[in-house]
């Protein structure tokens, strides 16, 4: 069994900054960092998972998990893709979602001329990255410089049964038990949506209509004064989003990019205007959300425990 949590102190050097899924947005990504003036030699930066597919870059973001200020988690869209190189037979489900880029670089690599190619090609760089991925952490917990724990996931934990607490989460074999949980496509920790799967793609103007919705579609949540705060991604959103415990920064960076698609699809499609790659500094709590050519600072909305009682009364 892997370690499920990864652990990193307080960054007394420099700041920690949380990315929401990449999905190949490589683009994104490198003009967020210069826009935050990253500094690789102090700064570091942690990402909710699904580094991968949709994207145009996949291969050039996976590439990141050399850096030695790039942390990890493990998401669903890695979880696909080992399991498409496990077992071909599973590989449907990960090109359904944007697989294809790893899948032509698998068959280059059944089908290479070892005689006419490097020994580090693409091809065979990927099954090196399938290892660095195989060790990610389903969580990462961090620190900012005042003491604040903050847990970073991909998707959500499961609420019900056992109480969740820091003291759970600091235990391997209580936590291992607890990601592994099974909710629809696998491990909820990787897909579940019971949290902010009413506002998936939703226009979020009209606050009281998103607290009815959290309201009404989450009768159970695992947030609680023993849990710290947890920064996740997964469900797209088009803006960042707090509901009690869990801030979801997953702006749906793939979506900020021309799409060639086929005729019978209805042809290309154009960058959808609210989409971007967001990140948030755990020591200001500041949000930043960058395209390939735009950057802004961003205000997260927030929804209150209070909110959703009086909601339900």
């Amino acid at each position: 069994m892997k370690h499920p949590l990864k652990s990193l102190e307080v960054n007394n050097a420099g700041r920690t900054f949380i990315v929401g899924d990449i999905h190949g947005s490589l683009s994104c990504f490198n003009n967020l960092i210069e826009n935050i003036k990253f500094d690789e030699t102090v700064d570091r930066m942690i990402s909710v998972g699904d580094l991968v597919d949709r994207g145009p870059h996949s291969f050039e973001c996976l590439q990141l998990l050399y850096k030695p200020w790039f942390h990890a988690t493990f998401a669903n869209h890695e979880k696909m893709m080992l399991n498409a190189f496990e077992n071909s037979n599973n590989s449907h489900m990960w090109l359904y979602n944007g697989g294809e880029w790893g899948y032509e670089q698998f068959n280059d690599w059944k089908h290479r001329d070892d005689k006419a190619r490097i020994p580090m090609d693409r091809s065979v760089e990927l099954f090196e990255l399938i290892e660095l991925v195989k060790e990610l952490p389903y969580v990462i917990t961090v620190k900012n410089k005042v003491g604040k724990k903050f847990h970073v996931l991909h998707a959500e934990l499961p609420a019900g049964g056992v109480e969740v607490t820091d003291e759970l989460m600091e235990d391997p074999d209580k936590l291992h038990k607890l990601v592994t949980i099974q909710r629809g496509e696998g491990d909820a920790v990787l897909w579940s949506r019971s949290v902010f799967g009413a506002l998936y793609d939703t226009n979020l103007q009209n606050k009281d209509k998103l607290v009815r919705a959290v309201a009404y579609n989450n009768r159970k949540m695992v947030f609680n004064d023993k849990l710290s705060h947890i920064i996740s991604g997964h469900t797209i959103v088009q803006h960042p989003i707090t509901v009690v415990g869990q801030t979801c920064i997953d702006t749906g960076a793939f979506d900020s990019y021309w799409k060639i698609v086929q005729p019978y699809q209805g042809g290309n499609t154009a960058p959808v205007k609210w989409a971007g790659l967001t990140c948030v500094d755990i020591d200001t709590w500041k949000f930043y959300k960058a395209t390939t050519s735009t950057f802004t600072e961003v205000e997260p909305i927030v929804i209150t425990q209070k909110e959703i009682d009086d909601a339900r009364h």
